[in-house]
């Protein structure tokens, strides 16, 4: 009989193995006041704390999926991660992602197209990021 946990475990430790799994760092910021503070301004600068060490399967995706898969999305540089689930909010109010020293942009409500984030089968969140130019 097909046993399903057993199949998503096994595929969780497939997704973990160093061969297939790579480093993710997210930061998150705090917003401190500048100097001439005006409660009626958005005058803060916000700063990167330090980052949290993830790993998921990460990998290139060409401009053509792009194109095809997400309407609207044609820049180069973009990467498909799958994590699992319990970091989805983390990928939401991350202020930075950082892959192999190159910074992603990441998901704001006014620009939706800079980042998808879906809820997979097995527990897993795909994302597309795009490059931070």
């Amino acid at each position: 009989m097909f046993n399903k946990n057993l199949r998503i475990r096994e595929f969780e430790n497939l997704m973990l193995k160093d061969y297939t799994a790579s480093k993710i760092k997210l930061y998150f910021a705090i917003e401190y006041p500048e100097d001439g503070f005006d409660e009626y301004e958005d005058n803060t600068t916000p700063t990167n704390l330090n980052p949290k060490t993830i790993r998921g399967y990460v990998h290139s995706v060409s401009p053509e999926q792009l194109i095809y898969k997400q309407y609207g999305l044609s820049n180069i540089g973009a990467l498909e991660i799958i994590v699992d689930e319990k970091y989805y909010n983390w990928f939401k109010i991350a202020n930075k992602i950082e892959i192999a020293d190159v910074d992603y942009r990441v998901m704001r409500e006014g620009n939706a197209k800079s980042n998808v984030i879906a809820k997979r089968v097995f527990k897993m969140v795909r994302i597309v990021l795009v490059r931070n130019d």
